[in-house]
């Protein structure tokens, strides 16, 4: 619950900026290398800053790192682009200005496919307060319809009295506001201005203004009519929001344009921003916790979540507790002989028994008549083969399973990908002995037959795959193929098998792969 409930304050953190620029922290922390410690952040600044300008915490603790800008994202972006249009009855050649460049631009410019645009202009009115008017009423990407309303639009003849300097700031302010409301969309504000704003106290600040605009995330162009130099605070709010200025003459609308086009061009890759590579050796043990960061970029906070450091995996337990596992495994060797002792001797009790019980039965035979002794004999004889049958299948089972024990320790589970004409199928080998032939009773059974195959070429009993202990080997079975089983184009009645080899069984063909 803690990591969904920090995920969701850095969602809340990132949203606000755009649905599709991620900033902050950017996929999540790479530990795969641990304690080294990998993780990439966006700043909307597009502009590459120097690592000195950055300090990362990990809990309270100052951490050493490296620092990698990254190249910068140039994909097409959705954008909203508010054109904030200053009229004035006293400045009708800004007017004609801002509407020249504005025709050229829409008229001219190649613009991205989806993004909206919107002119709105604004009154200084006698009371000083600015008005959003706008030419079209929504964003639109009606290129042609934009460009009528500003080629329709009058200028302003009213009159004002004390204009404020926060005229243009509040127009700025309710700008933003509508912006908000694109969602899903980065927003961008380009605002046409004489620049030189009378002094006067009241009304919303500069500095309330940028705060906002970063917040949002939305990026101020200030396009000024003249080359005036008495706009610092102007200057400030654009470059601060990661904007630009587009300072011109009075009369050169088409220099404007070409530079307002030219940021157009570039808009994409200032909002995505830079993304910078981290590296660090994590402080944290692998304890399985959350650890807290901090980064400072020009000594401000910025909102990034813990990382989760991995927890000790079972080897490194091992490597950890050599000395303790040695003696776990001298201790299991030690129970695996005592058993095997004591199986011996059992069997050894057990044909001992076996002998007396011969013994005994033998001096009842003496004292019987012949036929008694003959019939006796062939039941002692039957007894014996029996005995010995038991003994010969007790010996094979325990071999088989010495066997099944043994490649299970050496995990050898060996692979037969058989081929029967057109058809073809794979056969795990579980066990010390394989056979193989037509007959359906056989473990790997050919008994299929179609246009490519004659199954008649395969013996009912063809050849057996054994474990030996030491490898497997092919057994000639057949009593068809007496001069042997093809091993490679080689014939042989028993051939050890290695990787690869492959084996003729009439028309089929079996692979062996260890």
């Amino acid at each position: 619950m803690k990591k969904i409930f920090i995920s969701l304050l850095l969602a809340c953190a990132i949203l606000p900026m755009s649905a599709q620029v991620q900033r902050g922290l950017k996929d999540t922390y790479i530990l795969d290398s641990f304690p080294q410690v990998t993780f990439v952040w966006n700043t909307p600044n597009p502009e590459v800053i120097s690592p000195e300008n950055f300090s990362l915490f990990e809990e309270t603790s100052k951490v050493d790192f490296t620092c990698t800008a990254l190249p910068v994202d140039e994909t097409p972006l959705q954008k909203s682009i508010l054109f904030l249009w200053e009229d004035m009855a006293s400045h009708a050649g800004q007017s004609d200005f801002v509407r020249k460049v504005l025709q050229k631009f829409f008229n001219e410019t190649s613009i991205s496919t989806g993004d909206r645009f919107e002119v709105a202009y604004f009154d200084r009115n006698k009371t000083g307060y600015s008005l959003l008017n706008g030419l079209i009423g929504k964003f639109s990407t009606d290129r042609k319809a934009l460009l009528n309303a500003v080629t329709a639009h009058k200028n302003n003849t009213g009159k004002y009295s004390s204009p404020l300097e926060t005229d243009l700031y509040q127009a700025i302010n309710d700008g933003i506001d509508l912006l908000k409301k694109e969602t899903g969309r980065m927003g961008v504000i380009v605002v046409f201005t004489k620049g030189n704003n009378f002094k006067s106290s009241g009304g919303i600040q500069m500095e309330a203004v940028r705060k906002k605009a970063q917040e949002a995330g939305i990026p101020i162009y200030a396009v000024k009519y003249t080359n005036a130099a008495d706009t610092p605070e102007m200057n400030l709010l654009a470059e601060s929001t990661y904007g630009e200025v587009i300072a011109t003459t009075t009369k050169d609308f088409n220099g404007a344009y070409n530079s307002l086009k030219q940021c157009y061009k570039n808009l994409d890759r200032r909002l995505h921003g830079r993304d910078y590579k981290f590296k660090f050796k994590a402080l944290a043990e692998r304890d399985g916790k959350p650890h807290r960061m901090r980064l400072e970029v020009d000594k401000v906070n910025q909102i990034i979540p813990p990382y989760t450091a991995p927890e000790v995996t079972f080897w490194m337990w091992i490597q950890e507790n050599l000395i303790l596992c040695i003696a776990i495994f001298i201790a299991f060797v030690a129970l695996v002989v005592l058993l095997v002792i004591l199986l011996v001797k059992k069997r050894k009790e057990r044909e001992s028994a076996m002998q007396g019980a011969m013994q005994q039965e033998m001096g009842r035979v003496r004292s019987e008549s012949a036929e008694q002794v003959r019939r006796s004999n062939e039941a002692l004889e039957n007894m014996r083969r029996e005995q010995a049958e038991k003994e010969r299948s007790r010996q094979a089972a325990e071999e088989e399973q010495r066997l099944m024990q043994l490649m299970k320790t050496k995990n050898l589970y060996p692979r037969l990908q058989c081929r029967a004409g057109a058809e073809t199928f794979s056969y795990t080998i579980g066990k010390p002995r394989v056979t193989l032939g037509r007959n359906a009773s056989n473990d790997v059974a050919f008994t299929m037959k179609n246009a490519s195959f004659n199954n008649q070429t395969v013996s009912g009993y063809h050849a057996d795959i054994v474990f030996n202990g030491a490898n497997f080997e092919v057994v000639n079975k057949s009593t068809s193929y007496t001069q042997g089983i093809i091993v490679n184009g080689q014939l042989h009645q028993r051939c050890p098998l290695k990787n690869g080899d492959m084996i003729g069984l009439g028309e089929a063909v079996v692979t062996f792969y260890l």
